[in-house]
């Protein structure tokens, strides 16, 4: 099953130009030199705001030469002294680079805005996790000035990180060869630079909140989860995105990993089996990573978290027991998967009568080839659920919704659910759930004549307010009020939830403390917000509650590779 949207949230960057005065700053690894970025006080304008601004800071060895397929590496001293931070860092190797942002494999930098440096009171700290199923994304889809507006005119700092993509950063023989997470190992490495550090650019390293969208929300659920990164931060926040959504085993119960050492290497599943990895080492340490992104063109499902003895020493549904009681926010967009059909609809690939149910049957069939015999009996079910009686098998966009509430369901809001169910299980009174129904036009990539869907990222362009989407829609005047009161509720709430552990002062954002299903509490965001009871109740007790009765453990789980019982299957 696709349980990522493997799609591109951003589009072109403009560049806004102001004066930029240095900034120095002492860390115990060198001095870093970035600059003062002033957008003004008057916030009748688009841009405002003041912040020391810090960019590209390497928080490891660059993992290239003998480090490539390595666990990171600490950097003790920065590779220059002064290091020179005016400019962010070369993206990870990856194949939607639509910008033509330089890439590299020296790519594991950080980027820190911060309300002043050189403050004696410490701000609260929010560290970002970009998404892009584990296969791409960048930080410099979350430009200065948005940042700057929306997040650190509220007086918090906000960290955004990089970390190793696709093959070079999940590719793992579940061996010291190439161990797994290496991915999720770089985020961790971060945060252990950020508690370090953080104190010299004015933030707190004791007031840390770990924040993400789509796979980086998949991360953030993951590190709560980790017994290596879970006491490195106090809060968290999931934007569209469960560990669930990208564990071992969620896409299906192809080894990727051997896939790949076959396309590339022509390694055999026989050499797999007998552990002869020296041979793939030679192969894949000094290959161009060009290679490794070709690949990538016929993987449709990103890259997956997968059990380990360290980062994640066993499944999901056995470490949430772990879990520290921490305050969490969680949520989804309306219509998460729409943005997979609008992308396709913008660019011409599938045309609006594309959808039908021969369609979408067809669609769910690719997708869930491994349920084998029960794939017809649980696509009767779905149909049962999501298509309304009477929908004609050509009603082209009663089709092209219903794949949406189909595909949503299963990727998406299903598991975000059981991730709440289980923190209040165990008791924890700080979880807010939430549904953005807001329909921004900011970033959407095309319309429907009759539908007017909520979008995969949608409330990621209102929260960082990307200049690139924002600049062209205030010059020429489309930007609707209420584009601007939901981004700044969304930062107000945002930032208010990382320095007072809640997002709203007034309390009308309750917490969710109800264990039965229908009855979870959750708000509504859109132009006004409201609660209400039953967080996708109808996704939670289809996939959580009765297709696991006819397909079992869901999602699906690989064997256990690592903790040393081989299981072939």
């Amino acid at each position: 099953m696709l349980l990522f949207l493997k799609v591109v949230c951003f589009g072109l960057l403009l560049l806004v130009g102001f004066v930029k005065p240095q900034i120095s700053v002492q860390t115990s690894r060198g001095e870093v030199i970035g600059f003062h970025a002033n957008y003004g006080s008057d916030k009748s304008q688009l841009w405002y705001g003041e912040a020391d601004v810090f960019l590209g800071i390497p928080y490891v060895q660059a993992p290239i030469g003998n480090l490539r397929f390595a666990k990171p590496v600490p950097l003790t001293k920065f590779p220059t002294t002064p290091l020179n931070a005016s400019r962010m860092g070369p993206a990870c190797p990856q194949t939607y680079n639509l910008r033509g942002l330089s890439m590299s494999e020296d790519c594991l930098y950080l980027n820190i805005f911060t309300p002043h440096a050189a403050s004696t009171y410490k701000y609260s700290v929010m560290v970002f996790i970009h998404g892009g199923a584990f296969t791409t994304g960048h930080t410099a889809d979350f430009p200065t000035p948005g940042i700057v507006r929306n997040l650190v005119s509220r007086d918090v700092v906000i960290v955004t990180i990089q970390y190793r993509l696709g093959l070079l950063g999940f590719f793992t023989t579940h061996s010291d060869d190439f161990p797994p997470n290496l991915g999720m190992l770089d985020q961790n490495e971060a945060l252990k630079w950020i508690q370090s550090e953080i104190a010299n650019f004015g933030g707190d390293p004791y007031r840390i909140t770990l924040f993400g969208q789509s796979a980086g929300s998949a991360s953030t659920s993951a590190h709560i989860f980790s017994p290596t990164s879970q006491n490195m931060f106090q809060q968290a926040i999931m934007e569209s995105g469960s560990i669930l959504t990208s564990f071992e085993g969620s896409m299906g119960l192809t080894n990727l990993s051997e896939s790949r050492a076959y396309t590339l290497c022509n390694f055999t599943q026989e050499q797999w089996k007998a552990r002869q990895f020296t041979l793939l080492q030679n192969c894949l340490k000094t290959m161009d990573y060009q290679k490794f992104l070709d690949a990538e063109n016929f993987n449709v499902h990103g890259w997956q978290i997968v059990q380990d003895n360290y980062f994640m020493p066993d499944v999901p549904r056995k470490l949430y027991q772990n879990r520290p009681n921490i305050p969490v926010i969680y949520g989804n967009n309306k219509d998460e998967w729409s943005l997979v059909d609008l992308q396709l609809l913008a660019s011409g690939s599938n045309p609006l009568s594309t959808y039908t149910r021969q369609y979408v049957e067809f669609i769910f069939q690719v997708y869930a080839y491994y349920l084998a015999e029960r794939e017809l009996d649980v696509q009767g079910i779905l149909e049962g659920v999501y298509v309304p009686p009477g929908t004609a098998d050509d009603d082209n966009v009663a089709w092209l919704k219903i794949i949406n509430n189909m595909f949503s369901g299963i990727s998406f809001t299903s598991f975000v659910g059981r991730e709440i169910e289980w923190f209040v299980f165990n008791q924890n009174s700080q979880v807010y759930t939430y549904e953005f129904l807001f329909p921004t036009q900011v970033g959407r990539p095309t319309t429907v004549p009759g539908w007017e869907p909520i979008f995969h990222c949608a409330e990621l362009y209102l929260l960082f307010m990307p200049d690139f989407y924002w600049q062209p829609l205030y010059d020429n005047g489309t930007l609707s009020p209420d584009e601007f009161k939901v981004a700044d509720w969304l930062g107000t709430t945002w930032t208010n939830f990382a320095k007072y552990g809640k997002p709203t002062l007034d309390n009308s954002w309750q917490p969710t403390t109800s264990i039965g299903i229908t009855e979870q509490e959750y708000l509504q965001i859109n132009v006004e917000t409201q609660m209400a009871k039953g967080f996708r109740s109808t996704d939670q007790l289809l996939w959580n509650k009765a297709l696991p009765a006819i397909i079992g453990t869901w999602p699906p789980e690989m064997p256990d590779y690592n903790n040393g019982s081989v299981v072939e299957f």
